[in-house]
């Protein structure tokens, strides 16, 4: 067995001396829950280090993060539950996902919603407050008197 220094997974290079679930995790895509449930549906120790894996484990990495609901996950760990086009509970990662999240938004401010008017203006949009953070402008406190 030997050890491989770089393990290339999706499309992305993994350092081989991670453990498999933390490697996981460096995917764009993948989250440390989804990452620690593909190493236990496939029977891999959580010792395990990347660059020890076979090219077959690789492969069948590969397989589970491209429809890891038919690969026995739960569907409440993939990120792209009902989707608009497809319908189904789907899960993307690296460009794709970048990519799905820009034509969301996009759609967020052509519908004018209340979260793409907020994107539009650059404001924050899940609900945080914006007196103090959050601002390029001038600084909100106490000015000092002048003598």
């Amino acid at each position: 067995m030997s050890f491989r220094h770089l393990v290339r997974i999706k499309s992305t290079d993994l350092e081989g001396h991670l453990p498999v679930s933390m490697g996981l995790s460096r995917i764009t895509g993948i989250s440390n829950r989804l990452a620690q449930a593909i190493t236990k549906k496939l029977n891999i120790p959580a010792s395990e280090r990347i660059g020890f894996l076979t090219d077959v484990k690789i492969k069948e990495i590969e397989t589970v993060i491209g429809d890891p609901v038919t690969a026995g996950i739960p569907e409440w760990l993939v990120n792209r539950r009902k989707d608009r086009q497809t319908g189904g509970n789907i899960h993307i990662t690296e460009a794709q996902l970048i990519l799905q999240t820009k034509q969301d938004i996009e759609r967020y401010i052509r519908i004018r919603s209340r979260r793409g008017i907020r994107h539009q203006f650059k404001l924050k949009v899940r609900g945080q407050k914006t007196r103090t953070h959050g601002s390029k402008g001038t600084t909100v406190g106490v000015s000092k008197r002048r003598r």
